[in-house]
């Protein structure tokens, strides 16, 4: 090498060094006088200050691309609570027990974490699975109602309502396919299927509604589909509203005379539709 090389060279470090100096990387002490340590001085500096700034952007990188988790929550054993998630699917959470689930679904599936028991209407998308993940078993399914019971019962089990469900066992791998009028029980650490004797079971779930900072328009919906030959609607600016109430069960007539208290809202009703309004 030159003697103008090694002039470019420690021009070079020259600034490396002041800059790392400047950040606060390098104390003054740190750096040898003597020009044989100089240069493995500052590479080793260097080599530091690189080290530091990798490990922070790694470290900013997981915090950065954790999903945020939700959790919703029921400590009333006397009703359920009921909530829509991100993708239309709709959960019946029974008392005393807690989903936890994704701010966002991913687009290839969508997951959550249930602790206890709940009644679950699962909105269909064939390109992402609805997957519930409990202490014991893994549920799969693409669209369907079915209820999950984990909380501390005899034994845990999962009752189809309508749709194919399979289950898979966490223990051992076993898994099976369920379908409307099927129960599978988790027994002796094995997956055992019967007929679904309580049929009553589906229904409990909407006897007493707690619903919670909801969509006007999700709780019409959850509502239209308990009613029996009465239609309900809302105006279309109301849909975005949100609503917190309590239907124990109520007529149609009363569950729009509430929803209409509570929001300062107006209702009509012709034949069979009911119509709420401003």
């Amino acid at each position: 090498m030159t003697l103008k090389d090694n002039n470019k060279t420690d021009q070079a470090w020259n600034r490396l060094h002041s800059r790392l100096e400047q950040d606060g990387l390098l104390k003054e002490t740190e750096v040898a006088t003597q020009p044989i340590f100089r240069h493995a001085a500052l590479k080793w500096a260097a080599s530091l200050a690189i080290l530091v700034t990798a490990t922070l952007f790694i470290i900013n990188g997981v915090n950065t691309s954790r999903p945020e988790m939700l959790s919703m929550y029921n400590n009333d054993e006397n009703s359920t609570y009921v909530s829509t998630l991100e993708d239309g699917s709709v959960v019946y959470l029974a008392g005393n027990s807690t989903l936890s689930y994704p701010e966002h679904f991913k687009k290839s599936k969508r997951v959550v974490f249930l602790k206890g028991d709940a009644f679950f209407e699962v909105s269909k998308n064939p390109d992402a699975p609805f997957i519930i993940e409990t202490g014991l078993m893994k549920i799969e399914v693409l669209g369907t109602s079915f209820n999950v019971k984990s909380n501390g019962g005899a034994f845990p089990s999962l009752s189809v309502n309508t749709g194919v469900v399979k289950v898979t066992l966490k223990s051992d791998g076993q898994s099976t396919k369920i379908v409307a009028g099927e129960t599978v029980l988790i027994q002796s650490d094995r997956l055992h299927k019967i007929d679904t004797h309580d049929l009553e079971q589906f229904s409990r779930y909407s006897e007493r509604m707690h619903f919670k900072d909801e969509r006007l328009s999700d709780v019409i919906r959850v509502i239209n589909r308990r009613l029996n030959g009465v239609h309900m609607e809302i105006a279309q600016e109301l849909e975005e509203r949100l609503l917190t109430a309590t239907f124990s069960n109520n007529s149609a007539d009363s569950m729009a005379q509430l929803i209409c208290i509570a929001l300062n809202l107006k209702f009509s009703q012709e034949q069979d539709t009911i119509r709420i309004h401003e």
